[in-house]
């Protein structure tokens, strides 16, 4: 119950008092109801397993502890520093873009991925889900941040064993395939020639049947680290399987196609060093070049294999570019 009353006056003497009584049950319960949902929202805060922060003019103006665990400086620490600042220098620009697209009124999906940078310099990918509210009447983000680093790298580990090859590490097929889909669009667009080369390790069989294949396996590693360091930095090396290497030569003519050869094949003339023992195995390359030996990539590669064959059978260690006959 509230309690007031007001006195009864007559000439100035007190006469009396008056009391009224009010029942305030219903506020009290809501005043306790209100107090005790405000305890349990602080504890959720306080206790989730995500990050949750409040982000406001660039910086942050409330975080639970596991924010805290997550970027790894202290509560003091962060609220004197930008959100910006412990973001991936590479993913900044993208987070800002859609923090002002957010700020215009557009529509663009609250869960985002990107990385950031602990404290101890480890890089984390974390995923962002972000809501609009109102703090202390100003307009702000309450934020929802989880780790997936974990996830990312199982993502990746998948992607690799999808796309490249287990044993070196080159792009397998399929990767090969679709960069030289992408290679030739480009070639069509840009009227520029685009060449595959073809190669195989000569006489490679012998080191499989005499010294086993654990050291085969570790002649061909070595080869894919001899052409990644021949080729240039926008060319693709792939393994096709075996022995059998392929490359993807952008925006190259007749004349640098020679060039490119003849450093292929030389490569291959330093003997690979494999437990103390030397063994030779030398290359044969074949060359086909779009448009004119080939206008989509079966031809192309039909052609560059002919022309590999033609610089074995013409006694290997050597190359060979594509001949109509």
């Amino acid at each position: 119950m509230e309690r007031s009353s007001c006195a009864l006056l007559n000439e100035g003497v007190i006469n009396g008092r008056v009391w009224s009584f009010r029942d305030i049950t219903d506020r009290v319960r809501a005043e306790e109801a209100l107090k005790e949902s405000e305890e349990k929202h602080r504890n959720l805060f306080q206790n989730a397993n995500e990050a949750i922060f409040v982000a406001q003019d660039g910086k942050l103006v409330f975080l639970n502890p596991m924010s805290v665990n997550l970027i790894g400086y202290s509560g003091e620490e962060v609220m004197s520093m930008s959100f910006i600042e412990f973001i991936h220098p590479d993913d900044r620009g993208m987070v800002i873009d859609r923090h002002i697209r957010r700020m215009k009124g557009e529509e663009i999906p609250h869960l985002y991925s990107f990385r950031i940078i602990h404290r101890d310099g480890n890089v984390k990918w974390v995923e962002l889900n972000t809501v609009s509210i109102s703090w202390e009447g100003k307009p702000a983000t309450l934020n929802f941040m989880s780790d997936i680093t974990d996830r990312k790298q199982t993502e990746e580990a998948i992607r690799q064993m999808a796309y490249h090859d287990t044993l070196t590490g080159l792009p397998n097929r399929k990767l090969f395939f679709d960069r030289l889909g992408i290679a030739l669009a480009q070639a069509r667009r840009n009227q520029m020639g685009v060449a595959i080369a073809m190669l195989d390790l000569d006489n490679f069989k012998d080191v499989n049947d005499h010294l086993g294949h654990d050291v085969g396996d570790l002649v061909l590693k070595e080869a894919a680290e001899r052409l990644l360091d021949t080729m240039r930095r926008g060319d693709t090396v792939a393994r096709f399987g075996g022995d059998e290497f392929i490359l993807i030569l952008p925006e190259l003519k007749g004349a640098d196609a020679v060039q490119v050869a003849e450093k292929l094949v030389d490569a291959f003339r330093k003997p690979f060093l494999i437990d103390d023992h030397e063994l030779i195995s030398t290359t044969s390359v074949g060359i086909a070049i779009y448009p004119g030996d080939g206008m989509d990539a079966d031809a192309l590669i039909k052609n560059a294999d002919i022309a590999m064959y033609q610089a074995k059978q013409t006694g290997r260690d050597r190359y060979h570019l594509y001949k109509k006959s």
